[in-house]
């Protein structure tokens, strides 16, 4: 497939990206993020994980911040702890995988919380407590389906690229979207992503989601 100025690219990202992109990229996203109430943890805690940039966006008591060690689970994240002023630690590859090689494995006597949504990954939680470190889970928010998808079908019927930063937002397309006959490409920005749609019988790619240059990096994929 060749990438000209008029190909139609659609991120499904719930997060507004920063872009110098032009309005190359349309962002459509699948679903909805809803906060839920939650608590902190009583006792002092010596690390806290910021699983997404939703965890960032719905969490209240940064204050809890200041004398820890704050970790973020990828570069969006990052990011918009940075707008807020914190300064976290990230995995060079964004992920799971890549935050607990980076936690490591002498994790004694630390407390963990992790800000996360419900039903969110359990990897880095499960290796901490394997580890030897106690954790606490805040849930501070929620993903919600839409109740219907035929309008949003309709914008993917001309689509040539549909770029995915969730395996439920792949869920939800693959579910209620994608029509075999259209032909487009897949792009995820994590293996993880990756290996969903692939299980699923399609072909993807992963790309450098963070590139300064978006478009150059979807061209050189596809």
């Amino acid at each position: 497939m060749v990438l000209n100025y008029y190909m139609n690219i659609i991120d499904t990202s719930t997060n507004l990206k920063d872009s110098s992109h032009d309005n190359s990229i349309e962002n459509i996203p699948l679903f909805e993020i809803k906060p839920v109430e939650y608590e902190i943890p009583d006792s002092l805690t010596s690390d806290i994980i910021f699983q997404s940039v939703a965890s960032v966006n719905h969490f209240k008591h940064f204050e809890i911040c200041k004398k820890i060690n704050v970790f973020a689970m990828g570069e969006s994240t990052k990011r918009a702890l940075e707008k807020i002023g914190i300064y976290s630690t990230t995995p060079e590859i964004p992920g799971s995988s890549s935050l607990k090689e980076l936690l490591g494995k002498k994790l004694m006597n630390r407390k963990f919380a992790i800000v996360k949504g419900l039903d969110g990954l359990d990897e880095v939680h499960n290796h901490v407590i394997k580890y030897g470190a106690d954790v606490e889970n805040i849930v501070c928010y929620k993903r919600k389906r839409f109740l219907n998808y035929m309008e949003i079908r309709e914008k993917f019927i001309e689509a040539d690229v549909v770029i995915f930063s969730s395996t439920y937002a792949a869920e939800i397309f693959f579910e209620n979207i994608h029509n075999a006959n259209n032909t487009m490409s897949f792009i995820c920005i994590s293996e993880r992503i990756e290996e969903y749609i692939n299980k699923l019988g399609y072909e993807a790619k992963t790309i450098n989601y963070f590139s300064s240059d978006l478009l150059n990096e979807i061209k050189k994929t596809i």
